[in-house]
């Protein structure tokens, strides 16, 4: 019995190994999903309006998931082209994650989604969307006696639901058909009492996921029917009394997808014309800018929680107002630099807060202090499970270790050609749109690249011809080496962003590396029990013969 110890408790770790991993695994994406801003329970207090108004009304017109490219071809989307040659314009930067909840909450509180306290994932289901707790411009215009109204897609109804929406149409649909819906509901709302209007476009982010990508012709013919919806949106309105903002929240990238931190998911495009805009393009502003813009057209405060500026440069404000609105958005910077300082336990000399940018840098600060203790006993910790494995190979090092770790060497190369060069994965969440993506995918690619793996090694070093209990250990120690080199990343996501989401948003682009050598880990551990049992029947077989 003791000469098999080592093979029964190899097994055994190999099954608490697969348990860990999908607990794991699940625990990660469970924070993401239920992530709350620290400011969730002590939102800042909203400030006084602004008072001076700029535009009769402000009129949103939110076309999901469209490319900057895509808004800048005038054979594709004429009427957005000419809108852009009499208004300002400029391209929107944004962050991870890069989907479509987390991004309009950014658009109407002017906050990041670190704070904002939308869901840094998508719902996973229609009744599962989070409500506003962070001030947002929609719950400014209700505060200021007035009206406001809402239609597209159905997770607005939801997210919206304390902001005081007057009117709302919302609906379960993507396509072109929904879009027709959605306007034909706005129409009446655009020649009504209505300050603040939002109307949300989908069908060009519906060809981007489900036909094809923005490479395929369907992407472009999307395009081209939600100009012609914005333009039947423009006729309903007068463009010396109104003002029309058309941008995006996310892009994609082009085989479709998006979430992730790709260059072409986080640039938008902006253009805003009408009354009170002076025309001209502009440099770049960020995501967090649209809600305090919104709030200088229309008069309202600035939402609480907002991180942005108000667009000054593209504003007609007579000079004479230009000291209260600066004054208005140094308070409120001060208010939410407090509320956040006190929700994470941080505390630090009063500052002054005249920019956005002295804004960041004080949270950033903030942030900083509370994650560099954290991160330095979890430094600690990957270090000794990262350093132990290694040093204790490096005493016992023998042909037989390198010939296993060459071994973990061709697994990491097969997994990764055919994750990233067959299949065109990237590595960032613009992979995952399903279930399938995060988990079956690239688990079946594990399975299949450690099987050619253990394959090639035990024909390489003649295992299927030594004894069955030598074979075993060495299918064991195959496992065990592959999943120590898979162990790695998650090591290094857990070093910068602990266990789970707490009170800040992770690195995305470490944890979706960890999160992808999780779903390895479970799926190596699973075969490599079958595959040890495998080895020892053929060294059996062939050792009988």
């Amino acid at each position: 019995m003791n000469t098999y110890r080592g093979i029964i408790l190899g097994l055994v770790g190999c099954i608490l190994v697969a348990g860990c991993a999908g607990l794991l695994a699940s625990d990660q994406m469970d924070s993401l999903y239920t992530y709350q801003s620290p400011l969730h329970d002590a939102p800042p207090d909203p400030g006084e309006p602004l008072g001076t108004t700029l535009t009769r009304k402000v009129v949103l017109v939110l076309i999901d998931a469209l490319r900057v490219d895509t808004s800048l071809d005038g054979e594709v989307m004429p009427t957005l082209v000419g809108l852009r040659a009499q208004g300002a314009w400029a391209t929107i930067r944004s962050r991870p994650p890069s989907y479509s909840a987390p991004a309009w909450t950014t658009i109407l509180t002017g906050a990041w989604p670190d704070i904002n306290d939308g869901q840094a994932l998508n719902p996973p289901t229609d009744d599962l969307v989070r409500a506003f707790t962070q001030d947002d411009i929609f719950s400014a215009v209700d505060r200021s006696m007035l009206n406001s109204a809402v239609s597209g897609y159905a997770w607005f109804e939801g997210m919206l639901v304390h902001s005081g929406v007057d009117a709302g149409f919302y609906t379960p649909g993507e396509d072109h058909s929904a879009d027709l819906d959605v306007v034909q509901a706005a129409l009446p709302w655009l020649s009504g009492e209505y300050a603040l209007i939002l109307v949300h476009l989908d069908q060009v982010d519906y060809a981007g996921h489900h036909v094809g990508g923005p490479v395929d012709p369907s992407w472009n013919a999307a395009a081209r029917r939600v100009d012609l919806l914005l333009a039947e949106v423009i006729t309903h309105l007068d463009l010396s009394l109104d003002t029309v903002i058309v941008l995006s929240d996310h892009g994609q990238i082009d085989r479709g997808g998006h979430g992730g931190h790709e260059a072409i998911t986080l640039v938008q495009p902006f253009v805003m014309v009408g009354a009170g805009i002076i025309p001209g393009q502009y440099a770049d502003i960020q995501q967090v800018d649209i809600a305090p813009t919104v709030a200088a057209l229309l008069g309202t405060n600035i939402p609480a929680s907002s991180q942005g500026r108000v667009l000054l440069e593209m504003l007609a404000i007579h000079p004479t107002d230009l000291g209260a609105i600066h004054y208005a958005a140094t308070d409120q910077r001060a208010r939410l630099l407090a509320a956040y300082q006190s929700s994470i336990g941080v505390q630090s000399a009063p500052k002054i807060l005249d920019t956005p940018l002295s804004l960041e840098e004080a949270l950033d600060a903030a942030r900083a202090s509370r994650l560099s203790v954290e991160r330095t006993t979890q430094g600690v910790i990957a270090s000794i499970l990262a350093l132990a494995p290694a040093g204790y190979m490096f005493v016992k090092r023998n042909r037989r270790v390198a010939r296993l770790l060459a071994g973990a060497g061709f697994y990491l190369v097969s997994f990764n050609f055919a994750y990233a060069v067959l299949l065109g994965r990237p590595y960032s969440l613009s992979a995952i749109n399903s279930v399938s993506d995060a988990i079956v995918t690239p688990g079946i690619l594990a399975m299949v690249a450690f099987g050619l793996t253990w394959l090639l090694t035990s024909l390489r070093s003649g295992v299927f011809r030594t004894f069955p209990r030598q074979a075993a250990e060495s299918s064991l120690g195959l496992t065990f080496i592959v999943i120590y080199v898979l162990l790695l990343p998650v090591l290094w996501s857990y070093c910068l962003n602990g266990i789970q989401a707490t009170w800040t948003l992770p690195d995305f682009s470490s944890m979706f590396v960890g999160f992808l050598s999780i779903i390895q880990i479970l799926f190596v551990s699973a075969l490599g029990l079958l595959l040890t049992g495998a080895s020892s029947l053929l060294a059996h077989f062939f050792h009988a013969k």
